[in-house]
């Protein structure tokens, strides 16, 4: 066992010397051809996104100066429901029941209303005389 201890030292020790005198050697070079790599501009083409600032719905507001001229149906007591829209996103308040009358304000996400009537096309009416659709407010914040 001694005898094989004592080869394997010799044999690393003879190993360890080969590899300083090969990092002492001067090595011939070597021929090679290169390949042009100037890098070339690769066209890219950005857009920009227009970005819109809508103004956050903070109650109350002037009065309404819309002549109603729907059905509504005055609630016994006002309600208060919550917008229903995504997290970022915000929802209409109008100053009638449809989408062709002007903005005047929006609600972001959970925001409550004070709901005093519902129109017979399924808007609701604030309680400050704005409307806004029945498909984004519920009863519950989301």
């Amino acid at each position: 066992m001694k005898n094989i201890k004592r080869i394997i030292s010799v044999a690393c020790a003879l190993s360890v010397v080969a590899a300083f005198a090969a990092c002492g050697k001067e090595e011939t070079p070597v021929e090679t051809s290169f390949v042009d790599i100037t890098p070339t501009p690769i066209p890219v083409e950005t857009t920009t996104t227009p970005t819109t600032t809508i103004p956050v719905y903070s109650g109350p507001l002037p009065s309404s100066d819309i002549a109603v001229t729907w059905g509504e149906t005055v609630l016994d007591s006002p309600v208060i429901m919550y917008a229903a829209v995504s997290e970022g996103e915000f929802l209409r308040v109008r100053k009638g029941p449809s989408t062709e009358y002007d903005i005047v304000g929006t609600l972001t996400r959970n925001q409550q209303v004070q709901i005093v009537a519902v129109t017979d096309s399924s808007w609701y009416k604030t309680s400050d005389g704005f409307y806004i659709s029945a498909t984004y407010l519920t009863q519950a914040p989301s």
